[in-house]
């Protein structure tokens, strides 16, 4: 039966989670000195094959997600992943076991979290009318600018709180990941409520999530 995966964690006593994606229940067991979280899933193509219901299983998936990472930090595979059944999970894994359990040992007892940055001008701002290169390299020179100046506070007022921090521009946003030790998770959404408002920039905060953006080391993201 088709297998959709969830993630590796720790080896050790399995999270109990509700029923998962396409209403399945979560199976885990532990090989090549993992745990695997996983459901098998009767018939893939009427669970996933229409847009809502594609969307229903994601959020099912997010929210087993959820559940294990409130008890140990795992590393999550990109939704859906599909094997053929749970008797490939071995040869699936085993390729990638080393870096898995780098990313396991490195990331131990933290989570993720995102800080999207929107600019009012910026949403409004047309960007398919063709522009001179002056007013392009002017446009770019701002957004580094006041990305820059978000950066630098959201570091400077998380310093305590935040292991690493990784950023990523997006098409009209700035999005920030935050890697934060289980037990700062507190101190961190309070420095963030403690900063007060910047000027013309709007921050949304969500999390915590696994920390996904972070399995690979700083100097191997491609």
């Amino acid at each position: 039966m088709p297998a959709l995966l969830y993630c590796l964690t720790q080896p050790g006593a399995a999270v109990n989670v509700g029923n998962g994606a396409c209403d399945a229940a979560v199976e885990s067991r532990e090989m090549l000195g993992f745990r695997i979280y996983w459901s098998n899933i009767e018939d893939p193509e009427a669970c996933l094959a229409q847009p809502d219901k594609m969307k229903q299983a994601a959020l099912q998936f997010h929210q087993v997600l959820r559940e294990i990472l409130a008890v140990t930090t795992p590393i999550a595979f990109r939704f859906p992943t599909l094997l053929e059944s749970a008797d490939s999970f071995e040869q699936q894994l085993a390729s990638e076991q080393e870096m898995y359990r780098e990313a396991l040992t490195r990331l131990e007892n933290t989570v993720q979290y995102e800080v999207v940055a929107s600019w009012a001008d910026e949403q409004q701002a047309d960007h398919a009318t063709p522009v001179s290169g002056r007013e392009y390299l002017k446009r770019r020179q701002q957004s580094t600018t006041r990305v820059t100046a978000v950066e630098t506070k959201l570091k400077n007022v998380t310093a305590d709180s935040v292991r690493e921090w990784r950023g990523r521009q997006e098409r009209k946003t700035y999005r920030w990941f935050a890697l934060v030790p289980r037990d700062s998770r507190e101190r961190f959404i309070a420095a963030l409520r403690g900063a007060g408002a910047s000027e013309g920039v709007r921050l949304r905060l969500s999390g915590p999530w696994p920390p996904s953006e972070f399995i690979a080391p700083r100097d191997e993201r491609g």
